[in-house]
């Protein structure tokens, strides 16, 4: 049986370019285009397409995270008023977790839509979000632009034990015909083989390349597991997360924690198929398939 027009669309090997373009300059909706904006070395993203504009974990102050792990905002990360001036069309958060959901950012967004586990919900909810609501695995949530885009968001699994209070998101840009014009998936923690099977094929994967351990309790995976896991989403490009997650630990938590791995050591177990493509803060990644 052949393929119908939308299974092509996702099967087809996306061409991707890297763009620190003004947002003048950035093709316009009716083209197949979804833009993917990398807001600081973190966990910060912005997804646009056809008028839709979602922020993924955004940290947009440079009040710095405390407490059992330590990270500073101190330069390049972008701040509210450098987000381009299309409006936000909703948040989504992978957990509740203080390295994700930043309560001054979430302050700045009281009546945006706010997506995630119960955990962040609430952290959105006493940060005075108005329209903070639950998403589970496998529930998903339709954003639609103003010519007939859209953007479809679904939540995934994550692996355990994080998984008990965090998610990580399959994001379908649809253009007006319906048609299947980008699809990114983003799990910074631990993603696991058979929900990858699940996903497939993806062009972008946003996945961890360094493996944190606490204590016994592992928080990300490694190289080892996340190559395994890009081979088996069938990724066109691999984006690392978290850049160098130990940077701003104390002396305790450097004990409480253990950090192996990288990039390099990511890229040298990846297929050929497969690219490894570390991202700047501010960079942006344009996913280009050719019109149908």
């Amino acid at each position: 049986m052949g393929l119908d027009e939308t299974s092509r669309a996702k099967l087809q090997s996306p061409k991707l370019q890297a763009s620190n373009v003004p947002t003048s300059n950035v093709p316009g909706p009716n083209l197949p285009n979804l833009e993917l904006r990398r807001l600081d070395d973190y966990q910060s993203w912005q997804v646009r397409w056809g008028g839709v504009s979602i922020l993924i974990d955004p940290w947009l102050t440079d009040d710095p995270i405390g407490g059992s792990f330590t990270r500073r905002h101190t330069s390049g990360f972008t701040t509210l008023e450098q987000l381009d001036d299309e409006a936000v069309t909703a948040i989504l958060l992978c957990t509740g977790v203080s390295d994700h959901a930043r309560p001054q950012t979430l302050a700045k967004f009281a009546d945006i839509p706010v997506l995630g586990p119960r955990g962040a919900v609430r952290v959105a909810q006493r940060a005075g979000c108005r329209a903070a609501s639950v998403l589970r695995p496998g529930q998903q949530r339709r954003f639609d632009g103003p010519d007939g885009c859209g953007v479809l968001v679904r939540a995934t699994r994550t692996g355990f034990p994080l998984g008990l209070i965090a998610v990580g998101y399959v994001i379908e840009a649809h253009d007006a015909a319906g048609i299947v014009r980008g699809r990114i998936w983003l799990d910074p923690h631990l993603p696991g083989v058979r929900q990858a099977q699940l996903i497939a094929p993806v062009d972008l994967a946003l996945l961890p390349c360094h493996a944190v351990t606490a204590m016994v309790m592992p928080v990300t995976h490694g190289p080892t597991a996340v190559a395994a896991v890009a081979i088996a989403a069938q990724a066109a490009v691999v984006v690392p997360t978290a850049t160098d997650p130990g940077r701003d630990m104390t002396g305790w938590q450097r004990l409480l924690y253990r950090v192996n791995g990288g990039a390099a050591a990511l890229r040298s177990l990846l297929t050929p198929g497969t690219e490894l493509r570390p991202m700047e803060a501010g960079e942006r990644l344009l996913i280009k398939h050719p019109a149908q």
